[in-house]
């Protein structure tokens, strides 16, 4: 009987039909960097994720016969739930009503099984701040590992793993950490070019000349 459920939950030629998604294989969690760290710190954040894929339910293909590997699970919901217990872990404070929202658009997410399992998720972030994007950067997680055809866990480290390793790179970026720790202002940028006055002195115009 054990048999016989396997074998219909794979297909009949060992497919996987569904694959309930599993946080596996990751030993470490991401953590941030002391700088990253200092801006979770006093900067609150709301969370929002959208999956931005062509085909919600397709999670992997295999590469020798391109058999789609499908889950019914809602893929978006999940990376949410995911990556928010990972940004919380390192220290991050989520709460709906934060005026900093960081934006997550998942653009890839899958597992290439050829001679191993590769897996890539693609993650646009932006941050906003009165409902305007004051910085994004675009990430990419890998995760490589060898297993037994057709493994569902070896499906699901490989996707965990990848997840995990672009949230560690969010959580390495400086320019994030600047961003994010930066308290909110109306001030103009700098136009290059043109000297920075002191404090209390007018700043010379453009073409304006001295003697």
């Amino acid at each position: 009987m054990i048999g016989a459920s396997a074998g219909a939950a794979c297909g009949a030629a060992g497919n996987i039909q569904n694959l309930p998604l599993r946080w596996q294989g990751v030993e470490l969690p991401p953590h941030a960097s002391a700088s990253v760290a200092r801006a979770l710190a006093v900067s609150p954040l709301s969370l929002g994720l959208r999956d931005l894929r062509p085909d919600p339910t397709a999670v992997g293909v295999y590469q020798d016969t391109g058999f789609v590997v499908r889950t019914t699970d809602n893929v978006g919901q999940y990376c949410t739930d995911r990556l928010g217990e990972m940004l919380v872990r390192a220290g991050a404070h989520l709460e709906p009503s934060a005026p900093t929202v960081l934006e997550a658009e998942l653009l890839d997410y899958q597992v290439v099984e050829g001679g191993t399992f590769d897996g890539t998720v693609r993650m646009r972030t932006t941050l906003r701040r009165g409902g305007n994007a004051v910085w994004t950067k675009t990430y990419t997680g890998a995760n490589h590992r060898w297993g037994r055809t057709h493994k569902p866990e070896n499906f699901n480290e490989s996707l965990s793993g990848s997840l995990a390793d672009a949230t560690q790179q969010l959580l390495n970026d400086d320019e994030f950490a600047r961003t994010l720790g930066e308290p909110p202002s109306d001030r103009p940028l700098d136009r290059p070019g043109l000297p920075v006055a002191p404090p209390g002195a007018a700043a010379p115009q453009p073409g304006s000349s001295r003697g």
